[in-house]
Order: C-alpha cells, then sequence, then structure tokens
C-alpha cells in the first residue's frame, strides 16, 4: 500500500471494469520469499526451513549451485535434512538414496546393477536465486518465475556503501504486517520518539483509491493541525 498524507480531492467515478482472472485471487505461491543470508548457510550440511508449512531444504552441488528440493525422501518420507551432501548430491539418512538439484534420484544402494531407478523416485524442486547476499525461493510453477520480480536495493551494489544484515523470526504470519502498515494511527504512539509523538494522535480521515486482491492505494490526512 503506499500512504498519501495529502488532502484527498475528488476521484472521478468511472465504470467498473470486468474482473480479470488474476485479480479474482492472488495465488501466493507465485511469489518470490526470502529465506535466509547467504552467509548464515552451512558449507557442510543440508538447510533446512519451511514455506506455507512446506518442508523445504537446500544444499550445494558440486559446482557451488543452490538447490531447493522438498525436505522429505520419496522413499519412507525421511527428512533429507538429516541426511548429509556426498559429492554435490543430498542423501537420506535412512537407505542412502541420493538426490539432483533438479530432484532426480541418482542413487540407489539397494537396487540391482540392471534395474533402472523408478520415475517416480524424485523429489520436488524448487527454483533457487542468490541475490544481494540474500537467497531467494519461488514457490509457484518454474516458468513463470521472475528474476525482475526479485526486490532489489541500488545502494548495496555501491561497493562504498557500508550495509549490515539482521533476521528476526516471529511468531506469526505476514498478515499482522500488512495489518499494521495499514494503520498509521498507530505511529503516534509506537514510534513516538522516533517517527512521531503522541501528541499528535488524532482521528484521521482515510480513503482508499484503488483495491482489488491485487493490492490496495490509498491515502490519509490529519483532522487537525496542531
Amino acid at each position: 500500500m503506499r500512504v498519501d498524507t495529502k488532502k484527498p480531492e475528488a476521484v472521478k467515478k468511472t465504470a467498473t471494469a470486468p474482473i480479470t482472472e488474476t485479480q479474482q485471487e492472488f495465488n501466493w505461491q507465485q511469489c518470490w520469499y526470502p529465506v535466509t543470508f547467504v552467509q548464515d548457510l552451512p558449507t557442510d550440511r543440508p538447510y533446512s526451513f519451511s514455506l506455507y508449512d512446506e518442508p523445504l531444504v537446500l544444499f550445494r552441488n558440486q559446482d557451488g549451485k543452490l538447490a531447493c528440493l522438498t525436505n522429505r525422501c520419496p522413499h519412507r518420507a525421511a527428512k533429507l535434512s538429516d541426511g548429509q551432501i556426498i559429492d554435490g548430491k543430498i542423501e537420506c539418512l535412512y537407505h542412502g538414496w541420493q538426490f539432483g538439484q533438479d530432484g532426480q534420484c541418482l542413487h540407489i544402494p539397494q537396487l540391482p546393477e540392471d534395474a533402472k531407478i523408478p520415475a517416480k523416485a524424485c523429489v520436488q524442486s524448487f527454483t533457487v536465486v542468490e541475490r544481494q547476499g540474500i537467497v531467494w525461493v519461488w514457490m509457484g510453477k518454474p516458468e513463470a518465475a521472475d528474476l525482475e520480480g526479485i526486490p532489489t536495493v541500488a545502494d548495496l551494489e555501491n561497493p562504498t556503501v557500508a550495509s549490515s544484515d539482521y533476521m528476526i523470526d516471529l511468531p506469526y504470519d505476514q498478515s499482522y504486517f500488512i495489518e499494521n502498515a495499514l494503520d498509521p494511527s498507530h505511529l503516534f504512539i509506537s514510534h513516538e520518539g522516533t517517527l512521531s509523538s503522541r501528541k499528535y494522535a488524532q482521528p484521521l480521515e482515510m480513503e482508499v483509491l484503488e483495491s482489488s486482491t491485487l493490492g490496495i492505494r490509498g491515502r490519509y490526512r490529519k483532522t487537525r493541525q496542531k
């Protein structure tokens, strides 16, 4: 949401356009998600995490390229993150099945030499990208992944700019942050001494300019100047 504190002006009403398919429902999986900082990834073992209750695992292949797979072996559902990385492949600790960066099973110790690895013996893979020191994962269809959709900060490409990274793991989802961003009235109290002061707390006039399942654009103004 973009918030504009200028005085609201009259908005011309136009005919309602037909709702397109993309406006009917926002697909939260068709997004890039920051997972962790590159510097925090272990170099000698897999890294486990979850997105939308989907257990995932990160590891590097022999070329150092990151891979992201479902953290579940298709054989007996053991966590792949509890295994180890051997020659750029992630190995399940239960029966030693090994998987490559695309999720394909490359080795089954118990399989006879003349037998082929079953096609179903694979793990779902996800698109993963390193950008400005952050690991990003695309949860949707790989062909829909758009690298331009990854948010970046231009100053981080400037070697003369100093920066520091930190991550806080909070026990709630993004809906709380969305609600917080849509609530300018809390600034006067919660951020007193930094962004504002409680002496400015007052009723606010709100106006929604655009609203759809893709986002909201609105503005507000104070009802008194002092």
